[in-house]
């Protein structure tokens, strides 16, 4: 019989393809995990951009309203600002001056009035002349929600002293119902958030975040020569700053953070 030549490894090639084996297994581990953090600060960069832009947006859509001569204005603070906002929105149907105290028929256009509401009331006087025009500020004493006008949803308003300023108010004048916010930093389930707390409320809602637990909300309050005021009535540009810092760590190990500084200018 003849012998067969047998072929096989020896042990310096078994030993060269384990070390480059593993060469190539530690590169391309190295490759996932850079990419991976890359990915993940570039999802954290992308997520604190919106967070602060969609913070800018709340505030903007807020304070862009506001009447600083209106006293819209209340605590004005570093990281917390209250302010009057319009809660409720209806137009007047009919006027019954006959009854007292005095009521409105008004469509709903957005949410209920309550009663207790404070309101706003746009009265015309004399419709021949628009420098006469003034919005009347009035209380709402009860409520009834049982009114329909031409087919649609609409409340009774009992308003005393109505017709003290004299047959004014007429079908179509707006009527609006505000109420009082805190906007800032607030504490939420551990995070810290931009938030909204409604007057008398213990509970914020949290509207964008989370932010910085420490200056993640700034507001200067600038009068028209942008000099740093403190009286409402001077207040010319509210300047807010938004700061936003991630869990997720660049390659230097420093935390991702990202910040946005804007001014927003209320009505007068």
């Amino acid at each position: 019989m003849s012998e067969r030549t047998r072929w096989g490894f020896t042990l310096v090639e078994l030993l060269v393809v384990v070390v480059l084996g593993t060469v190539v297994v530690l590169v391309a581990s190295t490759v996932l995990v850079t990419n991976t953090r890359i990915h993940t600060v570039s999802n954290a960069q992308v997520q604190g951009r919106q967070i602060m832009r969609a913070g800018v947006d709340v505030l903007f859509g807020e304070l862009r309203e506001i009447s600083v001569d209106g006293e819209d204005l209340g605590v004005m603070g570093t990281d917390r600002l209250e302010i009057r906002s319009q809660r409720a929105f209806g137009l007047v149907c009919d006027t019954d001056y006959s009854v007292s105290p005095e009521t409105l028929t008004v469509v709903r256009v957005g949410n209920w009035f309550r009663a207790g509401d404070s309101i706003t009331i746009y009265a015309d006087n004399d419709p021949e002349r628009t420098n006469d025009d003034v919005w009347l500020a009035k209380a709402i004493r009860s409520v009834d929600l049982t009114a329909t006008c031409g087919g649609r949803e609409a409340q009774v308003l009992t308003v005393p002293d109505l017709a003290s300023t004299g047959d004014t108010v007429r079908a179509g004048a707006p009527v609006r119902a505000f109420d009082r916010f805190t906007y800032g930093s607030f504490v939420i389930d551990g995070e810290t958030y931009l938030g909204r707390e409604a007057r008398g409320s213990s509970s914020p809602d949290p509207l964008v975040g989370p932010i910085l637990p420490s200056g993640g909300v700034v507001f200067r309050y600038l009068n028209a020569r942008e000099q740093v005021t403190t009286v409402p009535t001077e207040v010319s540009q509210i300047e807010v700053t938004l700061r936003f810092q991630s869990e997720a760590r660049r390659v230097g190990g420093d935390r991702v953070s990202d910040s946005i500084v804007t001014r927003i200018y209320p009505r007068n």
